[in-house]
């Protein structure tokens, strides 16, 4: 059946281009041809930082985005931050109880409450049950079988990869997740080397959703959800407006080895102390517009300036935004720039 599966999705992502002496097949990926033959960590995708952190409720100073997760994939955003957090309303004793009934007599559904989209607090964003944007995926992928999407989630409650995995099946998601295969890291060395598919070889083989997470790992028991920090670095995230210069360092994790992906995170912070407490906010869009922080110059200066840290072949894999939508859709240019297409 999954063979079957995955032979159809191949037939339906290729495109009939009229040609003078007839019509040729072309099978694209993530909308280009020239995409399919490359491995995935040699191609770039717009990511969205705390991607489910849009409105409502618009008055919240916690928001990232202006964008709901349909718009963002419509949008062409291939790459989504999510944070997952158990609710605090679950950490009182009545909802303690309820949810060990739950774990006792329901237990193939007993994560599904307990796992919300919440940016750190469920006070100041709750966009409710991951399972259910996951549903928002998941339509996606099923109308869309060209397309290679990347979860790239901030585990803030500690969940274990097993607590996660019920939310994954509910939403039918399993069916697309990237599981490496035995060989996988047969060559690789120091958290690098690993012998990614290429595009084309994952929308063949219909495993199209790439999911990370930076801790609570259980490669024995969820093998498709991957240890971030086994194959990703991150640049520095905390960057305090007004950004003079974005840094290009090595951030997380600390220990100065490279791995095969990269996360340009370009988007900063208003910092608040109080009491000798920093605390940081996201920017107003309006802020953002006014430094110009999304526009296509700040980000090829931003690129520009990370080459000489990596190296010019460097591919910068994640291009990280708050507000991607601002800057006449500079993420994107940026993204094609890179990838060389148009």
């Amino acid at each position: 059946m999954k063979v079957a599966t995955a032979a159809a999705a191949v037939l339906l992502v290729w495109c009939h281009s009229a040609s003078g002496d007839g019509a040729s097949a072309q099978l694209l990926c993530n909308g280009h041809a020239e995409l399919c033959s490359r491995p995935y960590n040699s191609i770039s995708f717009a990511c969205t930082h705390n991607s489910y952190s849009y409105p409502p409720p618009t008055e919240s100073l916690a928001l990232n985005q202006q964008r709901s997760i349909q718009e963002q994939l419509d949008d062409g955003v291939r790459a989504f931050m999510l944070d997952v957090v158990r609710p605090s309303a679950a950490e009182s004793i009545w909802n303690r109880l309820i949810n060990w009934t739950r774990q006792v007599f329901s237990p193939p559904n007993a994560s599904l409450d307990s796992v919300h989209l919440c940016h750190q607090s469920c006070s100041l964003v709750d966009k409710g049950r991951f399972v259910d944007t996951l549903k928002v995926f998941a339509e996606f992928l099923d109308k869309h079988p060209s397309e290679v999407v990347t979860f790239i989630i901030e585990n803030v409650s500690g969940f274990s990869a097993k607590d996660l995995q019920p939310s994954f099946a509910q939403a039918g998601l399993e069916k697309y997740a990237f599981t490496p295969k035995p060989v996988f890291a047969a060559h690789a060395a120091n958290h690098s080397g690993y012998q990614w598919p290429t595009l084309g070889q994952m929308v063949s083989e219909n495993q199209r959703l790439v999911v990370f997470v930076d801790s609570g790992e259980q490669a024995d028991v969820v093998p498709y959800i991957l240890s971030e920090w086994e194959y990703v670095v991150e640049i520095p995230y905390a960057n305090i407006n007004p950004v003079k210069e974005f840094p290009c360092n090595q951030d997380r994790p600390r220990d100065g080895q490279p791995r095969d992906l990269l996360v340009l995170n370009h988007f900063a912070y208003n910092r608040l102390t109080i009491a000798g407490k920093n605390i940081d906010m996201p920017l107003h869009p309006s802020q953002i517009k006014e430094h110009q922080y999304n526009s296509v110059a700040s980000l090829q200066m931003h690129l520009g300036t990370c080459a000489k840290t990596w190296g010019a072949s460097r591919v910068f894999n994640f291009i990280t935004l708050d507000y991607y939508d601002i800057g006449n859709s500079s993420v994107f240019q940026i993204v094609n720039k890179i990838n060389g297409v148009k």
